[in-house]
């Protein structure tokens, strides 16, 4: 599951068109208003550009300290996204200390990130957090990020005690399954691992999204043929 971000395609034109405007503007041309709607349309998934305008966005002297933090935190994002990991870390932690975390999304995009530096226990950190904010509800993105984040940290049982916790509100989530039978395989439970992984890839099947797995397709295949489940034609 990645990080919570809306997707249009009208920003994404929007975003195309800013940067063809501002191909010759100086940085002392950008207007805030600009570098707002460049945040925005950050979002929309062309991570290039973004990082381009956002970019001379945060070289404008005198830029309000909010504005600074939206557009930190936007060309994070679209760093994540490029797989330029420590970099999103770095602007989202620039934009933290202009502007304390206080939203849920803030908190789970910044577990993720997190995450992906190696910094474990930091990322559960954040997803506590974000679970404290949540009065009392469950959501499948708070316990499926808590659940990675302490599988990487090798706590296994809590891990598949988060993951089980979430099913319930999305249960054909196939990743979760996939998570929660690397969790068992690490409580040495081969039968509901076996189980999950099955479950995983049934789901994906079935929901014709095998190509949402992504770069997890070829461990998951290497789990489906140590469990004898090679049939399954992910």
């Amino acid at each position: 599951m990645s990080p919570i971000i809306p997707q249009s395609v009208r920003r994404q034109a929007l975003l195309l068109t800013l940067a063809a405007a501002l191909s010759g503007c100086g940085n002392s041309e950008i207007s805030t208003a600009v570098c707002d709607v460049a945040a925005d349309a950050a979002r929309s998934g062309n991570y290039e550009q973004a990082v381009s305008i956002l970019s001379q966005c945060l070289a404008i002297p005198g830029l309000s300290k909010d504005a600074r933090a939206d557009a930190f935190e936007a060309r994070a994002w679209s760093y994540s996204n490029l797989k330029q990991h420590a970099s999103a870390v770095a602007d989202q932690e620039a934009a933290h200390k202009l502007r304390p975390l206080t939203e849920y999304r803030q908190f789970i995009n910044y577990a993720s990130y997190l995450r992906r530096v190696g910094r474990i226990q930091d990322s559960l950190n954040a997803v506590l957090a974000a679970e404290g904010l949540e009065s009392g509800t469950v959501s499948m993105m708070t316990q499926y990020n808590k659940g990675w984040s302490l599988l990487e940290l090798g706590r296994h049982r809590d891990a598949v005690e988060a993951f089980t916790k979430g099913i319930p509100v999305q249960p054909d989530y196939a990743f979760v399954y996939w998570r929660r039978g690397l969790a068992y395989e690490g409580l040495g439970d081969k039968k509901q691992a076996r189980s999950d992984f099955e479950k995983s890839a049934r789901l994906l099947i079935e929901k014709n999204n095998v190509a949402a797995a992504g770069e997890l397709l070829p461990a998951m295949r290497q789990k489906l043929r140590q469990h004898g489940l090679e049939h399954l034609p992910l």
